[in-house]
């Protein structure tokens, strides 16, 4: 991976540990993440105006790949809403990131055929899965298969199957963008923001029918427009660093890094609990994020 990758991946783990924060005090609804969305959107919409001759010659594959990758969005955001509204952010958001390090590379595999990931590459993976099922503890005496049944649980087993899900997706139509010679800045760029657009087109509808919540009101304007800014410019850097490495595997991997600052900022910021099963596995998280940046 090269230093230039690294570096768009380690700026946006800064955002997303930032718009989850925000999320997680402002507000736990899926509301909240369509405003927040609509903004970003617009907050960003000119670059559109950069690539929009490129945009209209994306072939029908594109605009598939679109659709079904703003609906993995939209499930993605309901099932972190639901879990912050019942879990603690340091619990939430390490399990909602890594858990999709092992689900990608299934996906890709299966996908393909083919993976070109290296034996230090899956062993990395694996300690941060395995990090990742210390978190619900509190003591490992403790311990108990109920502890990952939780309605919590489920809902961000819901989020980190939807992060894999757009994660393959993403990474197959910047690619379609870039044979259609497209640069990675301009596929990301307008990528991003049409993908805002297509997560509120399956967004809008679940809130009003689905949850019956009322979209007239902005749960907090300066909030959820600086969390918005956040999302579509965190995923805009993630996107031009797919364009940058062999698979998307290794993205999703190191986007881990998030993972620490997450926690360090439920327990500083929002004076979340931390107990010793929680620090040991997020230990072994971080040696496997090590292993797979090498």
């Amino acid at each position: 991976m090269t230093p230039t990758a690294i570096g768009l991946i380690l700026v946006s783990a800064l955002l997303h540990a930032g718009w989850n924060l925000i999320g997680k005090r402002t507000a736990q609804t899926v509301r909240f993440y369509a405003w927040a969305m609509g903004l970003g959107m617009l907050v960003f919409s000119p670059l559109l105006l950069l690539t929009w001759t490129d945009i209209g010659r994306l072939p029908a594959d594109f605009w598939y790949l679109l659709l079904a990758s703003g609906l993995c969005q939209t499930l993605y955001m309901t099932g972190l809403a639901k879990a912050y509204g019942r879990g603690n952010l340091n619990i939430v958001y390490p399990l909602a990131r890594a858990l999709p390090v092992l689900i990608v590379p299934l996906v890709v595999f299966l996908s393909y055929g083919k993976s070109q990931l290296m034996t230090q590459d899956l062993v990395g993976m694996a300690l941060i899965m395995l990090g990742s099922l210390a978190l619900p503890l509190s003591r490992w005496r403790d311990w108990h298969w109920r502890d990952y049944s939780t309605p919590t649980i489920r809902w961000v087993l819901l989020a980190a199957c939807a992060t894999a899900g757009y994660s393959v997706l993403d990474s197959a139509a910047i690619q379609l963008m870039k044979q259609q010679g497209m640069s990675a800045f301009a596929a990301g760029s307008s990528f991003v923001v049409l993908q805002a657009a297509a997560c509120l087109l399956w967004m809008l509808p679940l809130i009003r029918w689905g949850f019956g919540e009322s979209l007239r009101a902005v749960p907090d304007f300066g909030w959820t427009l600086l969390a918005g800014s956040f999302i579509i410019g965190t995923y805009l850097l993630i996107l031009v660093s797919m364009s940058m490495v062999s698979e998307v595997s290794y993205v999703v991997a190191l986007r881990q890094v998030s993972i620490p600052l997450g926690v360090l900022i439920g327990m500083f910021w929002l004076r979340e609990s931390i107990s010793v099963p929680r620090l040991q596995g997020l230990s072994i998280m971080l040696l496997g994020l090590v292993l797979v940046s090498l």
